[in-house]
């Protein structure tokens, strides 16, 4: 709704009140994916950006992701935990100050520059359960890339990240498929009527601050219940 995946937040929320780590990743990962898929599927239909620009970032999204969820098996789940704060401090970080980013000149989109950074945040999405365009965005803007085509690669990177994260987890964590649906289901109500809200609210800043809050303050409280 304020541009922060759904993931930060539930991963955390769903984590705090006793759901498996894991599974709570799986179940952030799901709802990123499902929710942006109809975006990614329009950008494309409109020619924001192309299918063969998009080839060898999307290959490495999904083996990245893929290798970074699996990795999660191998890594403390506290170090994971913090590594999902950290991500969530960062994406706050960039939320208020990304457009900063934009720079004055546009470079022609280069795969193969793109791929190394692309590979390092889907890694992380798929660690930590999330789909990365928090970071996707400002990062593309960085690097001299317009900001349609930024929106729109990042809008194709996040279901990519998110289902291949996803369909891994599921390889290893037990799934409860009838909470996944429920959830889905919800994500999918709680964007569209989310939407409708923001498009009312004169005020954003103030809404931006209140969840970032929410969000730092559950993360934490996530994390003490980890340590005592």
């Amino acid at each position: 709704m304020i541009g922060l995946g759904s993931s930060l937040l539930l991963i955390p929320l769903f984590t705090l009140f006793g759901i498996d780590f894991n599974f709570a990743k799986a179940i952030g990962l799901f709802v990123n994916g499902l929710t942006t898929l109809s975006l990614t599927l329009n950008n494309i239909k409109n020619c924001l950006v192309s299918l063969k620009e998009l080839f060898l970032l999307i290959l490495v999204s999904a083996l990245f992701a893929f290798l970074g969820a699996l990795s999660s098996q191998y890594i403390s789940e506290i170090v994971v935990k913090y590594m999902l704060l950290a991500f969530i401090l960062l994406s706050i970080v960039l939320l208020y100050i990304g457009h900063k980013y934009e720079i004055s000149f546009s470079k022609e989109l280069n795969p193969l520059l793109l791929s190394l950074p692309v590979s390092l945040v889907a890694f992380t999405g798929g660690l930590i359960g999330v789909g990365g365009g928090a970071v996707y965005l400002p990062l593309l803007l960085l690097m001299g890339v317009n900001t349609h085509k930024s929106i729109a690669i990042t809008s194709a990177l996040i279901p990519i990240v998110s289902f291949s994260g996803f369909f891994t987890y599921t390889s290893f964590v037990t799934m409860d498929w009838a909470v996944l649906c429920v959830v889905g289901i919800a994500a999918l109500l709680g964007g569209y009527f989310g939407h409708k809200i923001m498009t009312r609210i004169k005020n954003e800043k103030y809404l931006k601050t209140i969840i970032s809050l929410l969000l730092v303050a559950i993360s934490l409280a996530m994390i003490f219940k980890e340590t005592v």
